[in-house]
């Protein structure tokens, strides 16, 4: 979502794999999968609810009041296994069930008990067989003992569970099951089309139709930095809800999953006691003119490590996934700037309008807020035929790249459109965020400079690629020249870096004796160490692509 402070109201989607297993699982198929073996197992039906109802709701709604709906939470209390058809022979006991929500055109399963049995298996797929979930086993369940899944298209679900022989099967108890009451799936047709041919533009799920789908000529610098930006589906009480995020890179270079979003995408306040989570990635159309997109991959569960609020901070949101990023999502952890620039140069917002396919807009200005706004920039956009592209709903949290492709802020608000191009977009500045109130939980840098080089810039980092962290480590890990060496106070170095840095001088006991900040030229690569005593001492300087080390000695 992006909150809205003038004429424009929030507008989300749950994403989709029309032909795919797309959560996290463990591999293999199904045993039930079958057509006539489908048909075998018991439906438990839940409540009808009036789509119509809710659809006219959200259009009658005052803009900008709440976040508006794409799901209700149906609550139950459903024990699987009382209620599912068995099925024994040499392979084990099998459980299998269906659950109808009649008139969803999604659904989605939150377990507040998930306890399964060792070698058992649990799968999903839709009444169709073609869209499958799993399998999941007992590693999947989420540290308080619950489980959810991803959406899963159409008002019919089935669950299949298989335990092997001899095996106590231990409980599975259904809570929640969220009722999509929009058609966000392109595969069910003449479905409420009246009420919402008013929330959808040509292009997907999105309103505007002026954003421009990543795989189009446009992205071509940018090829890495899109598949950092993640869809994100809030899952609460209420139902469920979108926003836009990026993976981002830390100090480290270990890969740790985190996701960069907007804090009033979590906010209670907004959508009622939040469930959890779910990342999609690579949801994009597989053409630059498309509407067809590929199937996305998602990451479900996520901790949120720091957050800091829009009333007195820079409204970001730090997420940690629950699992490590699959290779096979091609993930790229993206750069970030933490520096106080009053006009960066623009580069690129990348996004999830309305839940729709990743799409790129490019701002026209980027400029620093004064103010009661202090702790944001404000995005103005093209107009006219010179427009490439704005935002809107569903993009709340993406990523405000700066020209050298590093994250500066991520969306808050604003009152573009792509029919109000001439609206302008706040985004909570990362220089901001990085100390936030100085506490952990409410700040990036103890996050993402784990290390605390105390580095202003960081490029990204890709995918493993056949190249181990330890690689990558390594090839960062550079030796510096210095003279003379020994020295009696300053010593000289030479590397090919040019810019602020930032350096520290450990004992042989690995104490920080000394720490701070120089620039380097291209003449001037040196620093004064004659307040230290006589003796040896490791020397490391950090910029944004290296660490350079070196041990000198104090005469």
């Amino acid at each position: 979502m992006k909150k809205v402070f003038s004429t424009v109201f929030f507008a989300l989607a749950i994403l989709f794999c029309s032909n795919a297993s797309a959560q996290i699982s463990h591999g293999g198929e199904p045993l039930f999968n079958q057509g006539i073996q489908r048909i075998k197992a018991p439906i438990v039906t839940l409540a009808t609810l009036d789509n119509d109802k809710y659809l006219q709701e959200d259009l009658n709604q005052v803009k900008g009041a709440s976040p508006l709906r794409v799901a209700i939470a149906q609550q139950c209390d459903i024990d699987v296994l009382a209620e599912s058809k068995v099925t024994k022979d040499n392979n084990g006991t099998h459980y299998t069930l269906a659950i109808n929500s009649p008139g969803a055109t999604f659904v989605s399963f939150d377990f507040s008990v998930f306890e399964l049995a060792e070698g058992a298996t649990l799968f999903f797929y839709d009444q169709s067989g073609e869209f499958v979930l799993g399998s999941f086993n007992k590693s999947d369940v989420k540290d308080d003992g619950t489980f959810y899944t991803q959406a899963i298209p159409g008002s019919v679900a089935y669950i299949e569970y298989n335990v092997p022989l001899d095996t106590e099967p231990g409980k599975i108890i259904l809570s929640e099951v969220s009722h999509g009451y929009k058609n966000i799936f392109q595969t069910i047709s003449n479905i409420y089309d009246d009420a919402e041919s008013q929330l959808k533009g040509s292009h997907g799920h999105a309103e505007g139709d002026c954003h421009i789908n990543v795989v189009c000529p446009e992205g071509d610098d940018w090829r890495d930095q899109i598949r950092s930006v993640v869809a994100i589906e809030i899952k609460s009480s209420i139902g469920s809800f979108m926003c836009s995020g990026a993976l981002i890179n830390n100090t480290a270079l270990d890969r740790t999953p985190y996701v960069l979003s907007a804090y009033h995408c979590q906010d209670e306040g907004e959508i009622g006691t939040l469930r959890g989570f779910v990342s999609y990635f690579l949801y994009q159309t597989n053409y630059c003119n498309g509407a067809s997109g590929s199937g996305n991959k998602s990451v479900t569960g996520a901790q949120i490590k720091a957050k800091y609020s829009y009333s007195t901070g820079s409204d970001f949101l730090l997420l940690l996934l629950d699992s490590s990023v699959p290779d096979n999502y091609t993930p790229y952890y993206a750069g970030w700037d933490r520096n106080n620039v009053a006009s960066p140069e623009p580069g690129v917002c990348i996004h999830h309008p309305g839940g729709d396919y990743k799409k790129l807009s490019f701002p026209r200005t980027i400029s620093r807020l004064m103010g009661s706004y202090i702790n944001f920039y404000q995005v103005n956009w093209y107009t006219g035929t010179a427009n490439k592209g704005v935002t809107e709903q569903g993009s709340s949290g993406s990523p405000l790249f700066n020209a050298s492709k590093r994250i500066i802020g991520q969306l808050y608000a604003g009152s573009s459109a792509c029919d109000n191009m001439g609206g302008a977009d706040l985004y909570g500045r990362l220089y901001i965020s990085w100390t936030g109130n100085n506490a952990d939980n409410n700040s990036l840098r103890p996050w993402l400079d784990p290390e605390n080089t105390g580095v202003s810039v960081l490029d990204g980092l890709n995918y493993t690629d056949n190249t181990g962290i330890d690689d990558v480590q390594t090839s960062r890990n550079k030796s510096l020249k210095v003279y003379p060496n020994p020295c009696k106070g300053t010593v000289r170095f030479d590397i090919d870096a040019i810019g602020d840095a930032n350096y520290k001088v450990f004992d042989l006991n690995g104490h920080c004796v000394k720490e701070g900040r120089t620039i380097l030229t291209s003449t001037v690569q040196g620093i004064d160490l004659s307040t230290l005593s006589k003796g040896s001492y490791i020397l490391k300087i950090y910029t944004s692509a290296n660490i350079y080390s070196a041990t000198i000695v104090l005469l």
